[in-house]
């Protein structure tokens, strides 16, 4: 790991108000991409507030924030990240199969309509950093302007998470199979 744990009794102010503030909402404590974030307490700050709404309070339904959490997560090669949300994806009714085939970079085979539009709409922001209006229009017209602006928000807040991890290089749980394999430095 890159950037090891600060014990608390090492940490400046700002790092203690905030590694509080996210054991509070996480009620867990530091772990994951909150490590290293809390180097930089005050990103951390506001990044868990962004969090907090894109985990609870987005206008989409939870299956579909899990959905763009696994396509993000692929997308920028996040297997950390992936391995995470693929026990709530499964929960929440995204197949085996179609979380397999995200995996391993694959069109999935089993997506219902809803979840076509959030799949399309999550890889065209992460291939070419935009929305055609094709699929900018079906989001609109079944989840509305508001819930795409959300979408790009989970889409830009897990793929920070992920690209996190990814430079703290935090392995797998002991035993766990990573969903795919990355480009190792």
């Amino acid at each position: 790991m890159r950037y090891p744990d600060i014990r608390v009794e090492d940490m400046y102010f700002e790092q203690r108000r905030v590694a509080q503030a996210v054991d509070e909402r996480r009620d867990g404590g530091l772990a994951g991409p909150f490590i290293p974030l809390v180097y930089i307490p005050q990103i951390l700050d506001r990044f868990q507030l962004l969090g907090e709404y894109c985990r609870f309070n987005p206008h989409l339904p939870r299956k579909m924030v899990e959905l763009a959490i696994l396509v993000t997560a692929r997308s920028i090669q996040a297997p950390f990240e992936f391995f995470v949300h693929t026990p709530p994806a499964l929960r929440y009714g995204i197949s085996q199969a179609d979380v397999e085939a995200i995996a391993a970079s694959q069109k999935p085979v089993n997506l219902d309509e809803d979840e076509w539009i959030i799949y399309d709409f999550c890889k065209a922001l992460f291939e070419t950093g935009r929305v055609d209006a094709d699929t900018f229009a079906r989001m609109e017209v079944r989840f509305g302007k508001v819930a795409a602006l959300d979408l790009t928000a989970v889409c830009g807040y897990y793929a920070t998470l992920g690209l996190a991890l990814n430079i703290e290089q935090l392995p797998l749980p002991s035993g766990a199979v990573a969903p795919f394999a990355v480009l190792q430095d």
